[in-house]
């Protein structure tokens, strides 16, 4: 049996160590223990769903989960992450029935794009209560200040979040050179 590995950095963990190393967590949560997280993967399946449902989920194609990490009220100096609306400072995305090892998926890819220089949000995998894991990400468009502003080519170009990933390079393109006072300049950028 291999020894066991930090859902953040991947590297092993030392025999007292769950699921993330104390440095990671303070990189990643800014605690130096890992907040609680006691749902099970069927609840946060559930939960997800149910507010995708509401539409008062963070968009996109995945059913995601807002969360805060909020100071636990039973004493103590634990955290606790909870369920927010959506103004939470981290996304989560629960495992999907439909693909497997979504989550570890999605977390791997990150990783590969940082390796190779390509600019990530915060990333790692958190597990369920039940031993499921899932994605989860910190939110780069907010600060302790509040929401920045944020627009991605979907909502400039005025499409439909339900075809959001019907679009193609070549339409992004005719708009950057529409839009833009420096087409060129901004095209390396998008491209880099």
């Amino acid at each position: 049996m291999s020894a066991p590995r930090c859902l953040y950095c991947y590297q092993t963990l030392d025999r007292e160590q769950v699921d993330l190393h104390p440095k990671c967590s303070k990189r990643f949560f800014g605690t130096e223990r890992a907040p609680l997280f006691d749902y099970t993967g069927a609840e946060m399946q559930q939960l997800a769903q149910q507010i995708v449902a509401r539409s008062i989920a963070v968009t996109g194609v995945q059913p995601k989960l807002s969360l805060q990490l909020q100071k636990d009220r039973s004493g103590g100096n634990d955290f606790r992450l909870t369920i927010v609306g959506l103004w939470g400072s981290f996304i989560l995305k629960p495992p999907s029935p439909d693909y497997r090892n979504l989550p570890e998926n999605e977390d791997l890819t990150m990783h590969l794009a940082a390796h190779f220089g390509i600019e990530t949000a915060e990333h790692s995998l958190i597990r369920f209560s039940t031993g499921e894991l899932a994605y989860i990400t910190r939110r780069f468009d907010r600060t302790k200040k509040g929401k920045l502003a944020l627009e991605d080519f979907c909502q400039i170009s005025e499409t439909l979040t339900a075809d959001k990933y019907r679009g193609s390079m070549e339409k992004i393109g005719k708009l950057l050179r529409q839009l833009s006072s420096r087409p060129g300049l901004d095209a390396i950028t998008l491209f880099e």
